[in-house]
């Protein structure tokens, strides 16, 4: 496991990651118990061209109208 360092300014904590270690520009922070964890963050919308790459090839496969609902199990 390597090692990082942290410098305080003022009122924020700066960490040095070493060289091994590269983020994008945008991550999540949250605190996992004494851990800190840092996430890349995603965008909130999918791909344009996600749904045109899709394919499904099993025969058994049936996509329902869009006017259908599934049934509603009561219970």
């Amino acid at each position: 496991m390597e090692t990082a360092i942290v410098t305080v300014e003022a009122d924020r904590q700066t960490v040095r990651l070493p060289k091994s270690v590269h983020l994008p520009a945008t991550v999540f922070v949250r605190q996992d118990g004494d851990a800190v964890v840092l996430e890349p963050a995603r965008p909130k919308t999918w791909p344009g061209s996600l749904f045109d790459s899709i394919y499904v090839t099993d025969p058994a496969f049936e996509r329902p109208e869009q006017s259908q609902l599934p049934p509603v199990k009561y219970l």
